[in-house]
């Protein structure tokens, strides 16, 4: 078991220190029926996306053919990519389980948000905020 909440999302895989599925909106409607017992007559249905936002950060690494700067920028641009495809699968893998709970990502239009500071330069770190929108 891992004390670290996994991230996988499309080919990218990340770690997360704070993960957050929102609730499904739900949208209610009334409507009047002339042939019902009660005049009124309510209708229930899911008028968007759960939003799941997720907080964590890319680590470059050193290798053979690659310093971990340059890691880091090529990890953060596959990220811009995968959150922009149209359509995307996400695995959350949380701390201390052994099965990843799936999503389909779909429709996003918020780029990730990067943020950068001087005590995770030495170590090639990023952090990064990403909102994607999940079908249920």
């Amino acid at each position: 078991m891992s004390d670290v909440t996994v991230v996988v999302l499309g080919t990218l895989r990340f770690s997360a220190t704070s993960v957050e599925v929102g609730s499904l909106p739900r949208t209610i409607g009334v409507a009047c029926n002339a042939l019902s017992p009660k005049p009124l007559q309510t209708t229930d249905f899911t008028s968007g996306y759960r939003p799941i936002t997720i907080e964590g950060y890319l680590r470059g690494l050193d290798t053979q053919l690659e310093t971990a700067a340059a890691h880091l920028v090529r990890l953060k641009a596959n990220l811009k990519s995968e959150v922009a495809k149209d359509t995307n699968t996400l695995e959350i893998l949380w701390a201390g389980t052994t099965v990843p709970e799936s999503f389909d990502v779909y429709k996003n239009n918020d780029e990730p948000v990067f943020k950068h500071d001087a005590s995770s330069e030495a170590i090639h770190r990023l952090f990064v905020t990403v909102t994607l929108n999940c079908l249920p």
